[in-house]
């Protein structure tokens, strides 16, 4: 509860400062004083000792429902462009967390329904492994929709057998002895055989692509809870990189990813 307030706090006090009408070029000094300092391309950001980190614009996503206000970012935009000085800007603040087998398949099956914009807003695009046709077996939901061999002539036992063990071998649920074990106790004929080997391939290449932390798996990413208009502009305008104060308790739990300022 103590953690949940603190957070609660910290968003009031940044919503805040988040909806002052115009930014300026340069912060007051008050701000500066006790700050870290990042120098961009044309920001300059400044954010606290202890929570400032520096991240890519890919590891950067929105909060759900944050609603943006056009006029405020092209202000924003503009005087990023036009600033013969690097304008200079108070970190947003955010929350980690690290792409995982489960954010993949949330985000994929989501995309193959065409219900990703809604589900997931904030987010720039899809959670991925960087392989389309793995991406294309995560994301179909319905068993009987995969593109196996046989697929269609197959009983219901074992379609209800796929449908129960897919994503196992990614989850280290399961070993591969293990399922074809499983599905042995069911009699396949030959034909059946084959479809069991093209799953069990694409299971493989499932834990394949978790082990060796592919596409998405495995990156650090941050949440952001207030200064949208900050970060997006920013990035909008050519920053590859920007600042975020990351949540307090974020910064030990994520301290092997994170790059402090």
């Amino acid at each position: 509860m103590k953690i949940l307030s603190t957070i609660i706090k910290e968003e009031i006090k940044n919503f805040i400062s988040e909806n002052e009408e115009y930014f300026t070029q340069k912060l007051p000094d008050d701000v500066k004083r006790n700050s870290k300092k990042y120098v961009g391309k044309n920001v300059i950001w400044y954010g606290s000792p202890d929570q400032m980190i520096v991240i890519n614009k890919d590891q950067v996503r929105g909060m759900w429902g944050n609603i943006y206000d056009p006029q405020k970012m092209k202000s924003l935009e503009d005087l990023i462009r036009n600033s013969e000085e690097h304008v200079e800007l108070e970190c947003s603040y955010g929350l980690g967390d690290v792409v995982n087998l489960t954010n993949v398949i949330e985000h994929q099956e989501a995309n193959h329904t065409g219900n990703f914009e809604i589900d997931f807003d904030g987010f720039k695009r899809p959670y991925t492994t960087g392989d389309r046709d793995l991406d294309l077996y995560i994301g179909t939901q319905d068993v009987e929709d995969l593109d196996f061999t046989y697929l269609e002539d197959l009983r219901q036992e074992l379609l209800d057998f796929f449908e129960t063990h897919k994503f196992e071998l990614g989850q280290n649920i399961n070993t591969a002895e293990s399922l074809q074990s499983k599905f042995n106790e069911l009699n396949p004929d030959e034909n059946e055989q084959s479809v069991f080997d093209e799953f069990l391939e694409r299971e493989e290449d499932l834990r394949n692509a978790v082990l060796n932390n592919e596409g998405d798996l495995g990156d650090f990413m941050v949440q952001l809870r207030d200064g949208h208009h900050r970060v997006m502009a920013a990035i909008n305008t050519g920053e590859e990189n920007v600042c975020v104060n990351l949540a307090k308790q974020d910064v030990p739990l994520y301290k092997n990813y994170i790059n402090k300022v």
